[in-house]
């Protein structure tokens, strides 16, 4: 019984992840169209919410570690449908506080799922688990930026209904929330007197360089659609069956390494990753655009395997941030990773912005420059531990 309970709620907080990111997903679309503001503005008050999420991620891992999680995850649901619904009545100062709050929430949200989520499983089995959050967490974005699309046109002389049919998406998963979250580790277990608390900072830190460095690329990667856009690339068949492909190969290779890594280890095969993603990175770099036209399917053949191994990095890092933890600082450890995510992203964003001005290739170079000392130190690190 126990057993069908924790599968029930793995598949929560996978759908519950997926539903979430497709609501922020669509926001990221919303946005820029919706404020009555100028470039700049927009950008300052974009930047609000990943700001905030950094800020109040350790926090809320802390108290992730001391009240009910549970408790602490439907509020953070809560707070996300009412900001939401209420960003559908502008106002630039509203607006602009609102969405500095979502980031709170949002931290509160995600913090708390990765920490139940590793409550959930065990070390011999969380690394395939956390593949399948790192499945729903991609695949709720992209689809979210498509449906942010469909709204805007749907609803082009209101956008504020827009927002509105995307709190009803958030309110749809705090109900789900009601009914199938459980607590594997309760608030009363986690503030027993002989409750020992791990030391994890010298644990964590040999993975660090290689997740911010990710991050940052991640947040690069925000920038190419308007960086092919600007560079008038014709988007052929060929083309999208590739990114097609590669992405369905990232989605499977979350799965299949996290499982891996529940085998021979987490930081190998987040090594492991991180190499096939430097190595896509140069190739891409040097071949772009050249191989769009001559050797499409031999560059597509070289490509597409060392993107896969690029998924890697996610659940491996996810799953040794639980193993480490131990139940009474999970929250604390997931906060620290999500403060890592927020500024690298927040960086990426900045970054890719200024090297795509010099062309779509640089931002892969960028990237590479970026992640090349990343494996360096960690890897140095973890020969010290």
């Amino acid at each position: 019984m126990a057993k069908k309970i924790g599968a029930r709620m793995i598949l929560y907080l996978y759908l519950a992840v997926f539903l979430t990111r497709i609501g922020f997903g669509s926001v990221t679309i919303l946005f820029p169209l919706y404020l009555p503001a100028g470039a700049f503005q927009v950008g300052l008050i974009l930047a609000l919410y990943p700001i905030a999420e950094a800020v109040s991620a350790m926090p809320v891992g802390r108290l992730a570690d001391r009240i009910s999680r549970k408790k602490l995850h439907l509020t953070g649901m809560t707070l996300i449908t009412v900001l939401t619904a209420a960003i559908g009545f502008r106002n630039l100062l509203n607006v602009s506080v609102l969405h500095a709050l979502m980031g709170v929430s949002a931290a509160m949200a995600a913090v708390t799922s990765l920490t139940l989520l590793g409550d959930a499983t065990k070390q011999t089995n969380r690394g395939k688990k956390m593949g399948g959050f790192d499945l729903a967490n991609l695949g709720g974005y992209g689809l979210g930026f498509g449906v942010g699309s469909v709204l805007v046109t749907a609803f082009a002389s209101r956008l504020s209904y827009a927002f509105w049919v995307t709190s009803g998406i958030f309110l749809f998963t705090s109900i789900l929330a009601t009914k199938f979250l459980v607590e594997p580790v309760r608030s009363d277990e986690l503030n027993q007197p002989g409750m020992r608390r791990r030391r994890i900072g010298s644990k964590i830190r040999p993975v660090l360089p290689v997740w911010l460095g990710q991050t940052i690329i991640l947040g690069m990667y925000f920038l190419l659609p308007k960086a092919f856009q600007e560079a008038n690339i014709t988007i052929t068949r060929e083309l999208l069956i590739f990114l097609g492909a590669i992405g369905g190969l990232f989605a499977l290779g979350a799965i299949i390494f996290g499982h891996i890594s529940d085998k021979v280890g987490r930081t190998k095969i987040m090594v492991l990753g991180a190499i096939g993603e430097f190595g896509f990175l140069v190739l891409f770099g040097l071949s772009f655009p050249y191989f769009l036209t001559h050797n499409f399917l031999t560059y597509a053949l070289i490509l597409a395997p060392l993107f896969f191994l690029a998924s890697a990095i996610a659940p491996a890092i996810l799953s040794y941030v639980s193993d480490i933890s131990g139940k009474a600082r999970r929250g604390s450890a997931n906060g620290l990773y999500s403060v890592i995510l927020s500024i690298g992203m927040a960086i990426g964003n900045i970054l890719g912005g200024f090297v795509s001005e010099f062309g779509v290739q640089w931002i892969f170079f960028a990237g590479a420059g970026i992640l090349f000392p990343s494996i360096i130190v960690s890897s140095s690190l973890l020969r010290k531990k």
